[in-house]
């Protein structure tokens, strides 16, 4: 990545729905409305909820050819966050982006890394 451009932060960064395809719209706007009942229901209820921003998960694990590489989630690190998820203490709570350790990551994993211990283990590069 570019030392210059700044990674997407969950904080700064809020989603923004696929405008271009009518089947995606409708999973997007479910996805955000989603992660801002759960912020409301942590902010009212005193409830724990972690929301996970998974990237890309194929079923042969393995990374794509093409610019989906940015975003693949291996198998083994999906293991490993939901299990770093399912453990975190009941007081954290959040939003966290959920990708392996690609060369050209372009989201922040450090609220995941530094909450939840979430250390991510494969490459779409290695």
């Amino acid at each position: 990545m570019l030392p210059h451009l700044r990674k997407l932060t969950v904080k700064d960064d809020p989603p923004l729905p696929d405008l271009t395809s009518i089947g995606n719209k409708v999973y997007d706007q479910s996805k955000i409305t989603a992660e801002q009942i759960a912020n409301e229901i942590v902010k009212t209820k005193s409830k724990s909820i972690i929301s996970l921003r998974l990237g890309r998960v194929d079923v042969d694990d393995e990374p794509a050819a093409n610019w989906l590489r940015t975003v693949w989630l291996s198998y083994r690190d999906l293991c490993s966050l939901i299990d770093k998820a399912l453990e975190a203490p009941l007081e954290i709570s959040g939003t966290y982006f959920a990708i392996s350790n690609n060369h050209r990551l372009w989201v922040d994993l450090e609220n995941a890394k530094q909450d939840l211990g979430y250390v991510p283990q494969d490459g779409a590069e290695k």
